[in-house]
């Protein structure tokens, strides 16, 4: 049996899920600790046989066993397991969205937003960005006077790299 919950509801349970295939990814993800976020997604409500006997596992058991079985929980709920370049796609866009939400400071988002730009392939799409995230926070490093104003340009830096993947985001962020 697979549970399926409406959309608003499921992506945001589904959402430990996603964070924990992406650390996955990119090997920044314990496999030994994939059975307690299966628990942790059994007791907010999501279900698929994949999941419980994940979250029926040890941590001692085989980490090929654990992964395997986490990926076909994430198949089950409709849940693709990330490439290593979406994954890093999906935390540089996670930082823009902390940015704009206020969850991150726009010097730390910059610099997570540089990082994950680094680990992908060189295209105008990619070096641009890279080059702009940089720059900002460099000069958020050089010009402490200047900081109300490179915030402001760091926070409209992260609103069109979200624009530019699809996402909608409102003038005022």
């Amino acid at each position: 049996m697979v549970t399926v919950l409406t959309s608003g509801l499921a992506s945001s349970l589904m959402d430990r899920l996603r964070r924990a295939a992406m650390k996955l990814a990119l090997g920044e993800q314990p496999p030994e600790d994939l059975p307690m976020i299966a628990a942790l997604a059994l007791a907010d409500g999501l279900e698929s046989p994949a999941l419980v006997e994940l979250a029926g596992l040890s941590r001692r058991d085989p980490p090929a066993d654990i992964r395997d079985l986490f990926t076909e929980a994430l198949a089950e709920l409709g849940l693709p397991m990330p490439r290593v370049e979406e994954a890093w796609i999906d935390r540089m866009l996670d930082a823009a969205r902390a940015m704009l939400s206020g969850s991150l400071s726009p010097y730390e988002a910059s610099d997570e937003i540089y990082w994950c730009l680094c680990h992908l392939d060189r295209t105008d799409r990619v070096t641009e960005p890279m080059l702009l995230f940089a720059g900002l926070w460099s000069n958020w490093e050089d010009w402490p006077d200047g900081r109300p104003t490179i915030e402001q340009n760091m926070r409209e830096a992260a609103a069109d790299l979200l624009r530019s993947h699809g996402e909608q985001v409102s003038e005022h962020e």
